[in-house]
């Protein structure tokens, strides 16, 4: 049998794709992820089902505007520690204990190792990483970055969606 040559190869895997494409719907996340959604004037766009979307949306927003404030900060300050003291701190055995499951531990446990005696600066340098040669610092600079924009972007939507109560509020 001889094979396809490849322009009709390449045609038809096209085809294919302009037609699973055609088939797939885009998914489109409710706001306040997906955008403020439309305003409609009127009784409907007030009803007590609407506000009490409002009320778990902004209620989400202040739990996301305290997990960048609290945690995020703790990230923060954790890359900057390290930083100074050196990655190898950051990098604590001790700590991924609790992230592992349970058929995890097991295997660790059969072979006899322990995370909490584990030197993770020496393991890093037998498998060739060389903790001194990363550069911590576009890290740091990134993570500061990063938890001031989900601030921002909370706190925005926060107080789009108090207006919107408000406009809610007034009609009542």
């Amino acid at each position: 049998m001889k094979p396809a040559p490849l322009s009709k190869v390449l045609g038809a895997l096209a085809a294919t794709v302009v037609a699973l494409a055609s088939t797939c719907a885009v998914a489109q996340l409710p706001p306040p992820f997906g955008g403020p959604g439309p305003i409609i004037p009127g009784p409907q766009s007030c009803s007590p089902q609407y506000q009490s979307i409002l009320r778990l949306q902004m209620e989400g927003m202040r739990q996301l505007q305290r997990l960048s404030r609290e945690q995020g900060n703790t990230l923060c300050a954790k890359l900057e520690s390290a930083d100074e003291l050196g990655l190898d701190k950051l990098l604590d055995p001790k700590q991924l204990q609790p992230l592992l499951t349970p058929q995890q531990r097991e295997l660790l446990e059969s072979l006899g190792i322990d995370l909490a005696k584990v030197n993770m600066a020496r393991l890093m340098r037998l498998l060739g990483i060389d903790l001194a040669r990363i550069d911590l610092r576009p890290f740091k600079h990134q993570c500061r970055q990063s938890q001031g924009e989900i601030d921002r972007f909370a706190s925005s939507e926060l107080g789009r969606l108090e207006r919107e109560m408000f406009r809610c509020d007034d009609r009542v």
